[in-house]
């Protein structure tokens, strides 16, 4: 499909969501954080979102409901669809990000299992579990691994592209 005659280019700090249709291109860089991109190839429209951590911290409450957690992220795209009257199924998903972004020599103070050093494995593992639950298909990923990674998603045909550094 060929690009617009006008794009609008709009970039997600941590903790931003974004969901719409036709020019949009959303980008973002990505360390532990995890963006799920979510497009309907029939509508051609979509979103991406850019969460921290996976979860509040347990017995913590978050009444603002911050997209900077991946549970709110995903309920609020839910909310979207339902407002212009498309199914989970119509989706389809992307998910990038979750890397592990110590130094050797920071990595030392924590042990392996330290939930500091493991986010981006958790906040991965999370984009994987709510996706399936909700039944939408995962058609491709770019996760895990030490570097950071720059997201292009383009609305108009649900292309995604990444850059790694």
């Amino acid at each position: 499909m060929d690009s617009p005659n006008f794009v609008t280019d709009i970039f997600l700090n941590p903790g931003e969501i974004y969901f719409g249709e036709k020019n949009i291109r959303l980008r973002t860089l990505l360390g532990s954080c995890v963006s799920i991109v979510l497009w309907c190839p029939g509508k051609k429209m979509g979103g991406m979102c850019h969460y921290l951590l996976p979860d509040t911290q347990e017995n913590k409450s978050d009444p603002n409901k911050s997209t900077r957690y991946g549970i709110h992220a995903i309920d609020y795209f839910f909310h979207e669809m339902k407002k212009v009257r498309l199914e989970r199924r119509d989706f389809i998903a992307k998910v990038f990000g979750g890397s592990t972004m110590f130094l050797k020599e920071e990595e030392s103070l924590f042990d392996s299992e330290s939930s500091i050093k493991q986010i981006g494995n958790k906040n991965v593992d999370f984009a994987k579990k709510i996706l399936q639950e909700n039944e939408i298909k995962i058609l491709s990923e770019d996760t895990g691994g030490t570097q950071s990674r720059k997201i292009f998603f383009t609305i108009w045909d649900g292309e995604v592209w990444v850059e790694k550094k």
